[in-house]
């Protein structure tokens, strides 16, 4: 596995999908000498196809999770003022682990003195408003049952918690690149988030014996169950943090006695790694944001007038290009199916779009999702994202405001179509976390998909409002399928 989210109305759409076919003589200087056939006396044309898309939201189906997996930045963190998608919360738990079993603290229990005890995330990224202050606060898990903390990846996931609060931390991400001096620790780019006392005399009263709290994994999570990371009420950002990472760590800061009975300063420091169980439970909740009046209701013909895209947890939309069906044979020398973005507002620039959509279909009514065949293949062993398309690019529209634009290249399944009469079947824009496919197969020009878990998006991060199919701007900001063709 490669690892790196009416027939009245028909007849209507047909018809209204042939007027907005342009066809014109192509010079090379609209599309590039490389797309005009090295034949002579051969005419080039391009048309625009309609697509009609209807906007769908596993939120609101109740389906709104994917997975994380432990290497994944983890998040924590409050998006309160979105119109366009709601609010989200991300909340944290994660074990704690010493770097080894057993594992022995210096000195005996009597000897040691605490100083303090932090809880350390290494930092990676924001998303949404990094200058906003946020807060965090610190629990203790407590599963039920005697398993301890069994996580389960799914971002649906929660973990009960004791109501007492370990520690709580107030901080602006854009500043979390600051140098903070502590003991032997001059680090950058980590929130620190200091801890009861009585956590950690807890976490130094254990001795060197077999019944050590640090003896085996197993006693060790008795001892300690983990964390549960809750994000607070105030900011509009989500903030990612690498658990693995060997900055991300619990340090207990204490003196111990020596041999000559003098107190030598130390610090201890308990992980977070791949070793240690974590989850991240992350709730959409829609309110009363746009896309509750635009998802899941299917029942404009001509398409919705937007389309709005969330990175997995989130939402999408099924495409259909009717005028595919009956388009006549030719050769197709490109086809891209093109998307842009709504003239953005200063919002937008703080909750940006996602770095890829993806294009997939589905090959039956009910049936599985899968890659675009002919066009999207692993053939060097990766996806060939670079020449498929999907990730983002930043044009000027009609009213010269920069926008987001995605293209996707699908020219070999449009020629199965039009030439071997293909079925046309109905195509899905989304933002996923991960491309996957569970088993490896050849498409249908032979082309190989290796069994797949390539990562595209981090979770939850971006969205973006699109121009739809039945906008009322114009042909060339809607999204189209453009084909740049010969006669046969």
């Amino acid at each position: 596995m490669i690892r790196t989210k009416l027939p009245l109305a028909f007849t209507g759409v047909i018809f209204f999908t042939f007027l907005s076919w342009h066809c014109t003589k192509i010079d090379t200087t609209t599309i590039g000498s490389g797309l005009i056939p090295a034949v002579d006396n051969v005419n080039t044309f391009d048309t625009l196809l309609n697509i009609i898309p209807h906007n769908v939201d596993s939120v609101l189906l109740g389906k709104g999770c994917t997975t994380i997996y432990p290497t994944d930045e983890h998040l924590i963190g409050s998006i309160n003022n979105d119109p366009y998608f709601g609010t989200t919360k991300a909340t944290l738990y994660t074990e704690v682990k010493p770097p080894l079993f057993p594992f022995y603290l210096p000195g005996k229990p009597a000897d040691r003195t605490l100083d303090s005890i932090v809880l350390v995330l290494r930092y990676r990224r924001t998303y949404g408003d990094a200058s906003m202050q946020q807060s965090v606060e610190v629990h203790e898990l407590n599963p039920t049952g005697t398993a301890g903390f069994v996580p389960d990846s799914n971002t649906c996931s929660t973990y009960p918690f004791k109501p007492l609060i370990l520690g709580s931390a107030f901080y602006t991400p854009a500043r979390l690149a600051d140098s903070v001096k502590g003991f032997r620790d001059t680090t950058t780019n980590v929130l620190r988030i200091r801890l009861s006392a009585a956590l950690g005399q807890k976490f130094l009263t254990p001795d060197s014996s077999v019944t050590s709290a640090f003896y085996s994994d197993s006693l060790s999570r008795d001892f300690f169950k983990g964390f549960a990371i809750l994000p607070g009420t105030t900011g509009n950002a989500l903030n990612y943090f690498s658990l693995a990472d060997p900055n991300t760590r619990l340090a207990v800061y204490y003196k111990v006695k020596n041999a000559s009975g003098k107190n030598d300063t130390t610090v201890t420091n308990f992980r977070f790694n791949i070793a240690a169980n974590s989850a991240n439970n992350i709730v959409r909740t829609r309110g009363t944001s746009e896309i509750v009046g635009a998802a899941n209701k299917n029942s404009n013909p001509l398409g919705d007038n937007f389309i709005y895209v969330q990175t997995a947890p989130g939402s999408g939309a099924t495409l259909s290009i009717p005028g595919l069906s009956v388009l006549s044979n030719r050769i197709i020398h490109r086809a891209e199916l093109i998307v842009e973005q709504v003239t953005p507002t200063a919002l937008d620039k703080l909750l940006t779009p996602p770095p890829f959509l993806f294009l997939d279909l589905q090959d039956s009514a009910t049936g599985p999702f899968h890659p675009v065949p002919c066009d999207f293949n692993t053939v060097d062993g990766q996806p060939d994202i670079g020449t498929y398309g999907g990730f983002r690019t930043v044009v000027k529209n009609a009213a010269g405001d920069s926008v987001s634009r995605y293209t996707f290249i699908i020219s070999r399944y449009i020629q199965k179509i039009v030439t071997n009469n293909k079925p046309n079947l109905v195509l899905r824009l989304m933002a996923p976390d991960y491309v996957r496919t569970v088993a490896a197969y050849n498409d249908q020009c032979n082309l190989p998909i290796q069994q797949l878990l390539f990562a595209m998006n981090n979770i939850a991060y971006g969205r973006i409002k699109l121009v739809g199919g039945n906008a009322t701007s114009t042909v060339f900001n809607r999204i189209r399928l453009r084909i740049i063709y010969s006669k046969i």
